[in-house]
């Protein structure tokens, strides 16, 4: 059971109490503001925080971010193209241990590394199917040895490089059960354990550092009944993170693969940005004060990133409302109403 209180969103699941913290983001082609968001990355502070905008068809800006978690802008890096540098379709990020930042592109099956500030420092990857070649990389993770797992969106694959492009294998295997179709987002626990967003096969599917499969959470046979998961996350208490891209909304599960909660978004105040929008355009606000139901803003919609911090903040990106929704997870197992 999942008790909801006030216009500002606070849910009570099984010993866990999650509490909407704020909003950040608008709709911007460049400058302090998202283009579609699909994937973001925390630098070891859990304040700097670096946004994949993938762009659009009409306007090609794809571009990262660079911005703290309390919206301060601090610069943005790359543009649309295939010179070094440049991307056509970025799809994912990731930090090595020396803080580069890696940016894959899904058109061109490229891996861009940049430093810090968002100078480019060189490039690697060659487009293919082949054993050590790119097709369609659409997420990044980095273990503690600095190897780097890549999704192969194209060729229904993840396979793990050293920081340096030198290939070195591939997770899973042709089996039914073990298959991926068109695997999007992963992400690495404290343990060095995989998480795979096994998008078209509506499931997660999770292996140790060997690459043995531990468990599978599906998406079709559960109470969350989740489907085209684009995002995977885990907490500092293993519990599980899953962007239901499909239902716009996000799930959470125990480290046992048991369902705990669902979030559906409350993004109820504006976010600073947004409303630095809405006060140098009267016309924007007076049409605002005309819509008589807002909640639906609120709402999920395409939710495609999930990062957890080390204190439990869970930062949700939306492709489609071109922002990160904030949550604050806090453990509280004495009070009764805390374990429905």
């Amino acid at each position: 059971m999942v008790i909801w209180r006030s216009l500002i969103q606070t849910i009570y699941a099984k010993g866990r109490v999650y509490n909407y913290s704020n909003t950040i983001g608008r709709n911007a082609s460049s400058g302090p503001g998202f283009r579609h968001p699909v994937a973001m990355v925390l630098a070891d502070d859990d304040r700097t925080l670096y946004v994949v905008n993938r762009g659009d068809e009409f306007q090609t800006c794809p571009r990262i971010t660079m911005l703290t978690t309390d919206e301060t802008f601090l610069g943005e890096f790359g543009s649309y193209g295939t010179e070094p540098g440049q991307f056509v379709w970025p799809s994912a990020i990731a930090i090595d241990s020396n803080k580069q930042i890696y940016v894959a592109d899904q058109w061109t099956g490229r891996i861009t590394i940049f430093n810090r500030d968002g100078d480019y420092l060189k490039h690697w990857g060659i487009k293919g199917e082949e054993p050590g070649q790119l097709s369609g990389p659409t997420g990044l993770a980095f273990d503690k040895y600095n190897s780097l797992y890549i999704t192969d969106y194209i060729s229904n694959r993840v396979q793990k490089f050293s920081a340096d492009g030198k290939y070195i294998r591939s997770l899973g295997d042709t089996s039914e059960n073990l298959s991926f179709s068109r695997p999007w987002g992963l992400h690495l626990d404290l343990s060095g354990n995989i998480f795979i967003a096994d998008w078209n096969n509506h499931r997660i599917q999770k292996f140790d550092a060997n690459g043995i499969l531990i468990r599978i959470i599906e998406g079709k046979s559960n109470k969350a009944n989740f489907r085209y998961p684009s995002d995977v996350s885990v907490d500092s208490d293993e519990d599980i993170y899953i962007s239901d891209w499909w239902n716009n909304k996000v799930i959470v599960f125990d480290k046992d693969g048991q369902y705990i909660t669902t979030f559906i978004g409350n993004a109820e105040k504006l976010s600073g940005w947004a409303q630095q929008q809405m006060d140098a355009s009267p016309d924007h606000t007076k049409g605002r004060l005309l819509v008589q139901d807002v909640s639906e803003e609120w709402r999920f919609n395409r939710p495609t990133a999930i990062v957890v911090d080390k204190s439990n903040r869970i930062l949700i990106a939306e492709s489609q409302r071109m922002r990160i929704q904030i949550y604050k997870k806090e453990l509280n197992w004495e009070d009764p109403q805390f374990n429905l």
